[in-house]
């Protein structure tokens, strides 16, 4: 791996000044990206983030001396070796954990800026932007890639084709983490763009005490001075007129400037209930775009980014295929359900150094009090594909290789390994004793056709949430 050439890179920015610690970071870090890939970097990298203290020195700060450790291990060298290249000043960095540092008044070099300008008191007080919440660990499926190209857009485009931008879905579907993810975008681009994440509540709990306090200017600017404004779980606000009568002054200043405003709920526009007509108009002229729940594929695509990221903490993480299948299919509320199950697997398991097994989620669900569902046999799936396809369950254990036979025998194979804890042999077994190697060709098949947009992925669906019952 080349380094790169110092005397190129030990330069002043485009505007002729010397380039901020920020500024120095987002460089380091697009190195890293590229020299490491996307995946690597975003489970072991992406959530560092850099802290400047007060006699000018320089931190690297690790969320747990594990992930400390890792990077140190890995790319240490590396990452030194580019801030070295990389910043003018030539000041040297420290990497540390969370667990290490001291606690400073100093918050992350991408909104210290935004802070250090602000006032005191009355100023809506921006968020150190997660670093868990990213494009990068952002899964798109059917269910949500209108939404995601929405918000690459926003990041790309000045001014945006859209605005207000809103986001609306049920709880759990990905709505905080895609408004994470722009302000993220937003912070770490090379366009000097201020970005400001608010909850609803906290842009009303913030106009509330500037009004007490009869200093509302200082509110106004600290919200309105910003390139790209998110509010999330809006339908908070509604109903507030004095609120509602602010944000909406908020919302037309920051468009009529060409400033992006993105908002997410759990209603459509159409349907908050807002006094004000005039917000209500403003709101219902955006672009409004849904967040729907994650079909199996996603589940399980969100689920094996869940696992990459605890391996950062727990190295000797290692879940198998079938307890992935299972979860992805059984846990079908929401993302934000299906991350808390695993990461109570994971508590009853890594954490005490046992292995994770089908017998430690059944465990854990129990204790979860996710008990309410049908208990689903393989009995039940193949009453359920024979009456879906119209063929009889004797026909699915039969000898027959037919068209009309072999798909819904694949399908409950899929469906028997997927949405039970029975092992290979017995689901073998209980399809006309065939051996296990069978039912893995079986699955095998199922999961290929879903991957490639079969119709067969919407089959497995409906089938799911019927014998779920």
């Amino acid at each position: 791996m080349s380094l790169l050439s110092g005397g190129a890179l030990k330069s002043l920015d485009k505007a002729g000044e010397m380039k901020t610690a920020g500024a120095v970071w987002r460089e380091v870090r697009t190195h890293l990206r590229r020299e490491y890939g996307d995946t690597v970097f975003s489970s072991n990298m992406a959530r560092l983030r850099v802290r400047e203290e007060a006699d000018g020195g320089l931190l690297v700060i690790a969320p747990s001396r594990f992930y400390r450790d890792w990077v140190e291990d890995h790319a240490g060298a590396r990452l030194r070796a580019l801030w070295a290249q990389l910043d003018p000043a030539n000041r040297t960095i420290q990497l540390l954990s969370e667990e290490d540092v001291v606690p400073s008044p100093v918050i992350a070099i991408a909104t210290k800026e935004a802070v250090a300008a602000a006032h005191p008191s009355t100023e809506a007080k921006p968020r150190v932007v997660s670093e868990r919440f990213t494009f990068d660990t952002f899964m798109v499926g059917p269910s949500n890639e209108m939404a995601s190209a929405a918000s690459r857009a926003i990041v790309n485009a000045s001014p945006s084709p859209f605005n207000p931008a809103f986001f609306y879905g049920d709880y759990g579907v990905g709505k905080t983490h895609l408004l994470n993810a722009i302000a993220h975008s937003v912070e770490l681009g090379g366009a000097r763009r201020k970005a400001l994440y608010l909850t609803a509540e906290e842009f009303l709990s913030g106009f509330v005490s500037a009004m007490r306090k009869k200093d509302t200017i200082s509110f106004k600017e600290s919200v309105r001075r910003v390139d790209v404004l998110l509010i999330d779980d809006v339908h908070f606000i509604a109903g507030k007129p004095k609120t509602e009568d602010e944000f909406l002054h908020t919302v037309a200043s920051l468009i009529a400037d060409e400033k992006q405003v993105v908002l997410a709920s759990h209603l459509p526009p159409a349907e908050l209930n807002v006094s004000d007509q005039r917000l209500a108009s403003l709101l219902k002229g955006g672009f409004a775009c849904e967040l729907r729940k994650p079909d199996l594929d996603l589940r399980r695509k969100i689920l094996d980014c869940k696992i990459a990221q605890a391996g950062c903490h727990y190295p000797e993480l290692a879940v198998p295929e079938t307890v992935r299948d299972f979860l992805a299919a059984r846990m079908t509320a929401s993302a934000r359900e299906l991350e808390g199950v695993l990461n109570n697997v994971i508590g009853r398991t890594a954490l005490l150094g046992r292995p994770v097994t089908m017998e430690a989620v059944e465990a854990a669900l129990r204790e979860l009090s996710i008990v309410s569902e049908r208990r689903v046999t393989v009995d039940v799936i193949q009453k359920a594909v024979a009456e879906r396809f119209g063929v009889k369950v004797a026909d699915i254990l039969s000898k027959r290789r037919t068209k009309t036979v072999v798909k819904p025998r694949h399908v409950a194979m899929y469906l028997a390994k997927t949405m039970t804890t029975r092992s290979l042999p017995d689901i073998g077994r209980r399809f006309g004793d065939r051996d296990h190697s069978t039912v893995i060709h079986a699955v095998n098949k199922i999961s290929d056709m879903i991957k490639a947009g079969d119709p067969v992925k919407d089959e497995i669906e409906s089938l799911s949430e019927e014998i779920r019952g």
